[in-house]
């Protein structure tokens, strides 16, 4: 693995590359974040979703591809730990909170002391990813993109990173029904997500003559994937 800064353990399992390890934001949420978005309700009622909606999507990204495989703001795999179980890609799991990676560590590991061989947990930066460009053969973000105002920014680094031929998988809230616009509006108050986009707008940030790009609407959650062509 090719990166920028130093790669040192900060726990078992999981891997830091940033210089200053300090706390996110969402470490000291994290076990109760992971609880509610893995119910049925949170998800029917403010996105009109499922947690199989979710799940087919990124199946597709993490089973159904080859090569090796980087997930951005992986949480802790309320959705996907079954998935990365499962797989036999070679796979980086990177977010900015360490509880998000210890609850992701657990699921993984299903109380064994050692994580699957393929997997690695690495603490780091969305925004300045420790990779050079063109590392990844599939590159995923599943519900991240509405967490951030500089969501161009992200969607530009993510794609940084993944091969030409590469195939990437990405899916975000919308403002695509009155409850989810109301919900994700009144979270931006509190810092909690970024500037609130419609489905345009989301898809928007994929329009490149670089890329090939598909997207479809559940509830008011967009799914979108694609392939880098150059």
């Amino acid at each position: 693995m090719s990166h920028t800064d130093p790669i040192r353990q900060l726990t078992r399992g999981i891997y830091t590359c940033l210089e200053n390890p300090a706390p996110a934001s969402y470490d000291f949420k994290a076990g109760y974040y992971e609880r509610l978005v893995s119910t049925r309700w949170f998800n029917r009622f403010f996105w009109d979703t499922s947690r199989q909606d979710y799940q087919e999507f990124a199946a597709d990204a993490i089973l159904r591809s080859s090569g090796t495989v980087l997930d951005i703001g992986c949480g802790g795999l309320a959705q996907t730990a079954y998935l990365y179980r499962a797989t036999g890609n070679d796979c980086i799991l990177l977010d900015r909170s360490i509880e998000m990676l210890k609850i992701a560590r657990d699921r993984l590991s299903e109380g064994r002391r050692q994580l699957p061989a393929n997997i690695q947990l690495l603490q780091g930066n969305a925004f300045q990813l420790p990779f050079p460009d063109n590392t990844f053969d599939t590159v995923c973000s599943f519900g991240t993109i509405h967490l951030f105002d500089n969501k161009q920014v992200f969607v530009d680094e993510a794609l940084r990173v993944l091969k030409p031929g590469g195939k990437y998988y990405f899916y975000s809230m919308t403002s695509q029904r009155k409850i989810s616009h109301l919900f994700m509006s009144s979270l931006r108050l509190i810092h909690e997500f970024g500037e609130v986009y419609s489905v345009a707008q989301t898809v928007a940030l994929f329009n490149k003559p670089s890329l090939q790009v598909q997207s479809h609407v559940i509830g008011s959650t967009v799914f979108i994937r694609g392939q880098k062509i150059a």
